[in-house]
């Protein structure tokens, strides 16, 4: 504990500002992980247990009922879309499709969340180390011109100082680039599979693909 102390102590004040970068960088990089994780679904399973269900439904009686049971049960963005769209199965093709899409519309919010300030915190932890890399340098420079080169010790302290604070923030860069891009990539294929497996839905409940 003293040594990270000590480290912390040695980068300078932009120091601080990066320490409260790194906390929510963890935080939302443990919620979106933990979030997209129980998110993530087959589509086909799902598909094929909804077209078990509504097959072998009665058909006098509410036969998209079974199947919005069936949906229910796995509590995902894209089984929730499916059975807004089953809720209106009895409706025309368009119909289907604008219920689902007002339903994935709702969802996309829950699964972009928080990405947009961890794109934040990637693009300003270089900047924030930046300046603590201009705020030990300014410090050498002090240090030279009052003490002159005989005191090397204050001026090779100010440039540790300047190192210190650019490798973290260029550290937390890195690895929130990386998971910026992972969860991006993560929601654009779920946000592609509901719009596909939508429509697999639809041509389902419309007869217009067996």
């Amino acid at each position: 504990m003293d040594a990270v102390l000590g480290f912390i102590r040695s980068g300078g004040v932009m120091m601080y500002p990066l320490i409260v970068c790194s906390i929510a960088l963890l935080a939302i990089i443990v919620e979106r992980a933990i979030m997209l994780r129980r998110a993530v679904i087959d589509g086909d399973i799902l598909l094929d247990d909804v077209r078990a269900a509504y097959k072998d439904a009665d058909p006098q009686e509410a036969p998209a009922g079974p199947a919005i049971a069936a949906c229910e049960r796995y509590k995902k963005p894209l089984a929730r879309m499916f059975a807004r769209g089953l809720r209106n199965a009895h409706r025309s093709a368009d119909a289907i499709e604008m219920a689902m899409e007002q339903e994935a519309a709702n969802e996309l919010p829950a699964l972009e969340a928080y990405l947009p300030a961890l794109k934040t915190i990637v693009n300003i932890a270089p900047l924030l180390g930046l300046l603590g890399t201009i705020a030990g340098m300014i410090s050498s420079f002090r240090a030279a011109s009052q003490a002159g080169l005989s005191n090397p010790t204050q001026v090779l302290g100010g440039i540790s100082e300047a190192l210190i604070s650019t490798a973290t923030g260029i550290t937390l860069a890195v690895i929130g680039f990386i998971c910026y891009n992972y969860f991006t990539n993560l929601t654009r294929k779920m946000i592609a599979d509901m719009e596909y497996y939508g429509a697999e839905l639809v041509n389902y409940l419309t007869n217009r693909i067996d």
